[in-house]
């Protein structure tokens, strides 16, 4: 039977060589960094951002100081980028990033407005004025939809649909007491931070009783938000 001697001093050495290549293997590995909200976020103009941070060890186990940097303007329309880095005692550097795409919605816009020009409108028997020179917006039904409220003598609401910056205001009817019949509709815009809509009204009127037409055309307004 063959016996067979343990050379300590060759083991010792092997499990210090492992020990040295595990540690070394250590030393190049990244941190593991982890979100703690999600990676794509919409939200709408005007809203709050709420940061959810993220966290971060090292190979040994250890935390890791998150740094966030960010160029969100939640005031603004558009895409942003929220992103974090860890970098251990190493030198080893991990990242992540969480998008943000912020958009118009029916809240960014609610508010009182100024309205330049009244659009004063020409019936031979009398002027009226086509929008009031002080509205408001208020929300509508769901948050695509938004309420001019206080148009004009003759109309007091109307509804109008929102679809990224793009307003359209569908056709309404009304009369003018005794004097005409009309209509009105309308198309416009909103700036990028919700402040500014440019509106064109689309209009025509035709006589109460005889059913000619008085006055028919457009005129483009600007709401600023006070």
């Amino acid at each position: 039977m063959k016996t067979f001697k343990l050379n300590i001093p060759i083991i010792a050495s092997l499990l210090i060589l492992l020990v040295v290549m595990g540690s070394c293997k250590k030393k190049k590995t990244a941190p593991t960094l982890s979100l703690n909200g999600e990676a794509a976020i919409t939200m709408c103009v005007g809203d709050q951002y709420v940061e959810a941070g993220a966290t971060a060890t090292d190979a040994y186990g250890d935390d890791v100081e998150v740094i966030i940097t960010s160029n969100l303007n939640e005031n603004s329309t558009g895409t942003y980028t929220v992103e974090y880095s860890a970098t251990d005692k190493n030198d080893n550097t991990s990242t992540a990033q969480t998008t943000v795409t912020v958009e118009m919605c029916a809240s960014s816009v609610v508010g009182d407005y100024s309205v330049d020009p009244t659009c004063d409108i020409d019936l031979t028997v009398t002027t009226v004025g086509l929008v009031n020179d002080t509205q408001s917006i208020l929300a509508g039904g769901n948050s695509s939809q938004i309420i001019f409220d206080n148009v004009n003598t003759f109309v007091s609401q109307l509804v109008a649909n929102i679809s990224g910056t793009a307003v359209t205001i569908p056709q309404e009817s009304f009369s003018v007491a005794g004097v005409a019949e009309g209509t009105i509709s309308a198309a416009g815009s909103i700036d990028e931070t919700g402040s500014v809509i440019e509106m064109t009204y689309t209009y025509s009127f035709v006589d109460a009783f005889l059913g000619f037409e008085l006055a028919a055309g457009t005129c483009s307004v600007t709401y600023t938000k006070q």
